[in-house]
């Protein structure tokens, strides 16, 4: 396995390279998370495929610049990294944030992309395939309110790692999350800042950066202009939602070629840690239908 920290338009990724003689698939994490929620999955395809791991710019080792955290930008990281590797195509696997920038790859950069899994990227927040009641979202006053509020909100920082990890540990068992893998995770995903306290590598400049474009996002404008294969994994509880299956329903007739598989038992964005290997099945059944 390659480690390395990689020097992508001048922004430093760090990722994992698994090597493996086929295909290339490239696994982006969701929000918050990096690139060990991979851990478990990576050893179904590593027979296979060629497995890359990365940690989204902002989130794990990689460097959190000032901005550059829509999700346009981080498509164009990875398509960075595909090009430092010598990668010409690759499939990508993306959970939630990671399904968005997926979509935006596989949108900018038709050329590049195999295929793709979406887990996440399931609706707009406005618009005809959105979720929320107001048309937009400058006339979504609530919502302002609460972002400004986040926004204002310090940097939460700690002087022991052993603090911060055990306050993240404490939020995954209330509801009942925590396993190793994500244990793994959670530790991984803590930082020291220039003043060596120590803080969520998914720095909170990153965070609200993202959030506060993600309300503008119009996912279907992305699914329109896709071309390569794609399937949609939504979780039970978005199965359950009329309104939420409806619209995935019709991002899903957007594509050349897109499907929706129901993994049972899956949950977003934490099935690939909980119980990863009917989600890989799924995703090797898919690459293999392919071929």
């Amino acid at each position: 396995m390659r480690v390395q920290k990689l020097s992508v338009h001048g922004i430093g990724i760090q990722m994992e390279d698994h090597g493996g003689q086929g295909e290339a698939v490239v696994f982006i994490h969701h929000g918050g998370s990096n690139l060990r929620m991979w851990d478990l999955v990576v050893p179904f395809f590593s027979d296979s495929y060629r497995c890359i791991v990365l940690d989204l710019r902002g989130h794990g080792r990689s460097d959190a610049p000032a901005s550059g955290y829509h999700i346009d930008d981080m498509a164009t990281d990875v398509v960075g990294v595909l090009d430092e590797l010598g990668i010409g195509k690759a499939h990508i696997v993306g959970s939630s944030i990671g399904a968005e920038v997926g979509l935006s790859a596989a949108a900018n950069y038709p050329e590049r992309l195999l295929s793709l899994v979406a887990e996440g990227a399931f609706h707009s927040e406005y618009g005809p395939y959105g979720t929320r009641t107001p048309e937009s979202f400058d006339c979504d006053e609530a919502l302002k309110l609460q972002l400004t509020e986040r926004q204002a909100a310090p940097e939460k920082m700690y002087e022991s790692r052993e603090n911060l990890l055990k306050e993240k540990k404490q939020f995954y068992q209330q509801y009942g999350l925590l396993n190793p893998a994500i244990e793994a995770t959670l530790a991984y995903g803590i930082t020291q800042d220039a003043q060596g306290r120590f803080v969520d590598a998914w720095r909170k400049h990153a965070s609200d950066a993202y959030t506060q474009g993600y309300f503008l996002y119009r996912f279907e404008e992305y699914y329109a202009r896709v071309t390569c294969p794609i399937i949609i994994l939504p979780d039970e509880d978005d199965a359950k939602d009329e309104k939420l299956a409806d619209i995935v329903a019709r991002l899903a007739q957007l594509p050349k070629q897109c499907e929706i598989v129901h993994v049972p038992g899956a949950m977003h964005p934490f099935g690939w840690m909980l119980n990863p290997e009917p989600m890989a099945r799924t995703v090797l059944t898919f690459l293999g239908g392919l071929a």
